[in-house]
């Protein structure tokens, strides 16, 4: 297993060599079995897995930064890992000494006074100001809203079918409390994921010669090409502007910076035109943007079910931890200003999260009804 775990280091470093690629894409061939289907996305072919799964990996690896590490579990990671990648609708692999639980039950077997991790739910509120809370809302057609249908296709996935007809272009939002997340595909087939505590407007129709969204919170977009009708996403500090692509737009009030991060395509941010793997970085207090390489894997983590935490201090993983579980983090002491390093399944309940942190840093927590206690 080590050996393993060097050598996607090296991979991922540009260092390995190609008998050392060869045996990698081997490892890799090894999930085509038919016993263990691969878990492929709609639309995703298996050159586009194979970077996914190296991006669900990367959590696991020895970062090269002095960070705080996590030896206790981390022993287990790449192993536990490997189970999270190939478990496309079965169980979810613990990384310390937790129970497995399957997906399908975690929202009902709960221990008393455990708070679960983030559930798919969300509040639409349609053009005439009425609202559909989503949790609550059988699956099929919801309402017809301009010239598209509205459907509620599984839980956690709502969609905007359009039917041709020329009617009234109206605007919809969809609401994600903390605690919650969602995916809506919008009228053109442009796919959009919610995380805790963000919010989408869009019209029910994309008409004229673009495409507008306003986003406040987060959200992971591919965008469906349309060379004549330029995508853009507006946040209360930042405008997006895209020609068939795949980005991540993060713009929480509680942060301090709005970032754009691109994974492939292009994007435009003010007059800064991004690279794939480069992100865009705005300051609202200095009213400075730069252009830095990203972390593509630290951002993308959310959506691929993981907190990943490369050079983070505890003030900056509680604040993902709070939109997560919907709780509020209260000081009783300053927090310790070790770094942490590694990665945590956003599958665990609240306080398995906190028992991770804890083991590995120098505050310990108390859950008290809504309220995460940091203490000495």
């Amino acid at each position: 297993m080590q050996h393993l775990k060097d050598l996607i280091q090296r991979y991922l470093k540009g260092r390995a060599t190609p008998e050392e690629t060869s045996a990698l894409e081997d490892w890799y061939h090894s999930f085509d079995d038919n016993e263990v289907p691969l878990p492929l996305e709609p639309g995703e072919d298996p050159a586009q897995l194979k970077q996914r799964l190296l991006c669900r990996l990367l959590p696991v690896m020895q970062p090269e930064a002095p960070i705080k590490v996590m030896p206790r579990y981390r022993r287990y990671a790449v192993a536990a890992t490997v189970a999270l990648l190939i478990a496309a609708a079965g169980s979810i692999a613990l990384w310390h000494r937790y129970k497995v639980i399957p997906k399908n039950e975690m929202a009902v077997h709960i221990p008393a006074g455990e708070i679960a991790p983030a559930q798919k739910k969300a509040l639409l509120t349609l053009g005439d100001g009425s609202t559909i809370a989503l949790d609550d809302a059988a699956n099929g057609a919801l309402s017809q809203q301009g010239g598209a249908r509205v459907v509620k296709r599984s839980p956690g996935q709502l969609d905007y079918q359009a039917n041709g007809s020329a009617g009234e272009v109206v605007y919809n939002t969809l609401s994600v409390p903390r605690g919650g997340q969602y995916q809506v595909t919008l009228p053109d087939g442009t796919k959009v994921w919610l995380n805790s505590a963000s919010s989408l407007r869009y019209p029910t129709a994309f008409k004229g010669t673009d495409r507008k969204v306003l986003l406040t919170g987060q959200a992971y977009f591919e965008i469906a090409p349309n060379a004549t009708q330029p995508f853009h996403v507006q946040t209360n500090d930042m405008e997006v502007q895209v020609l068939g692509t795949r980005f991540d737009v993060m713009a929480y009030a509680d942060e301090p910076t709005v970032n754009a991060t691109l994974l492939d395509g292009k994007i435009k941010v003010h007059d800064k035109i991004l690279q794939p793997g480069q992100q865009a970085v705005w300051s609202p207090t200095a009213g400075k943007l730069r252009i830095s390489t990203a972390d593509v894997n630290k951002i993308m983590a959310w959506k691929n079910g993981l907190f990943v935490f490369n050079n983070m201090d505890l003030p900056t993983i509680l604040r993902e931890v709070a939109r997560w579980y919907d709780v509020e983090i209260v000081y009783n002491t300053v927090p310790g200003k070790e770094l942490y390093g590694g990665g945590i399944s956003r599958n665990l309940n609240l306080s398995a999260v906190l028992h991770v942190l804890e083991e590995n840093g120098n505050n310990h927590f108390k859950i008290n009804g809504k309220q995460v206690m940091v203490l000495p």
